[in-house]
């Protein structure tokens, strides 16, 4: 077998092109089984093909780096683990989001309302922490000890949106009602938004001071990974993305990328959930996409949170 067509290896089909490159999943003798990133289908088993390689033979791809091959779920045994109820292609994702908003995200219906739609009323929360707390205003805050006006103008950011559960929103003003907890929490949380990329020590230490935040027996403990990216999904949207956990995960799985996601806030299920949206960015601008909130509404469209819509 040439090296070139060796496990986890990209190629492309000679006579199918539609498909898409391919990655490599096994080899064995003469029989080499790919899965191809293009394929129509529901099941993620119909993007794999098994070709006999003395009747076809595969070409290299001119590209040996792709975000969704880079990112399969592991594959053993002849299958996929974890393998999604529904999976999508981006194009069929692209498709279905038209469907609702025709005119994709300059559509009047999805650009909305303070009140209705999907971006103008996140815009505008993103606006009042600009304003309120950006540009060092937070940090400046925290040094003066103005600590309660640091605390009402980040809920008052939170409040603009309707992106947590009434649960979780109660757990984050409860988590922050301890000047102390709240201190330490918004100092890292300038930390995160300060630094030029996100990255792993400040995140790390971000949460960690969310999971410090008390939350009373029986109610909702604030450390979820809900809590823990709106504040600066909202604070810089064009590097930061949300994570509501199901509709999120459902998107990856049909998309069919590996989100390593743990509900334990690890800086590997953020760090892969930033290489999605990247990822989903960069294919989604020639439709309109601006930055992280449109994506995050790409996500829940395809995750399913339309679905009984």
């Amino acid at each position: 077998m040439p090296l070139r067509h060796e496990l986890g290896s990209f190629v492309t089909h000679p006579s199918r092109p539609e498909w898409g490159p391919g990655r490599v999943l096994n080899v064995r003798g003469s029989k080499i089984t790919v899965y191809f990133r293009d394929v129509p289908g529901d099941d993620p088993r119909d993007a794999v093909k098994t070709i006999l390689m003395d009747r076809v033979e595969l070409d290299i791809s001119d590209l040996q780096s792709d975000t969704i091959l880079d990112n399969l779920p592991p594959y053993r045994d002849g299958q996929f683990a974890r393998l999604p109820r529904k999976r999508v292609t981006l194009s069929e994702g692209i498709d279905k989001f038209r469907s609702i908003f025709p005119l994709y995200f300059e559509d009047p219906r999805y650009i909305g309302d303070l009140k209705d739609g999907e971006r103008a009323y996140k815009w505008a929360a993103h606006r009042l922490f600009a304003d309120t707390l950006g540009g060092g205003r937070l940090r400046q805050l925290l040094d003066d000890g103005e600590i309660d006006e640091a605390r009402r103008r980040a809920l008052a950011v939170e409040s603009r949106v309707n992106i947590l559960a009434v649960f979780e929103k109660v757990a984050l003003r409860d988590g922050l009602r301890d000047d102390r907890a709240a201190q330490a929490f918004l100092t890292a949380l300038s930390g995160l938004i300060d630094a030029e990329a996100p990255a792993r020590e400040p995140f790390e230490r971000y949460a960690a001071a969310l999971g410090a935040l008390s939350s009373e027996e029986g109610k909702t403990d604030p450390a979820k990974w809900t809590v823990a990216t709106v504040l600066p999904y909202l604070a810089a949207p064009e590097r930061f993305m949300f994570l509501k956990p199901r509709v999120t995960q459902d998107c990856a799985a049909r998309l069919t990328f590996d989100l390593k996601y743990s509900a334990q806030l690890k800086w590997v299920t953020y760090r892969k959930l930033l290489e999605m949206s990247h990822y989903l960015l960069r294919e989604l601008r020639p439709y309109g996409a601006r930055d992280f909130i449109d994506v995050q509404s790409f996500v829940w469209v395809i995750g399913g949170g339309w679905d009984d819509v």
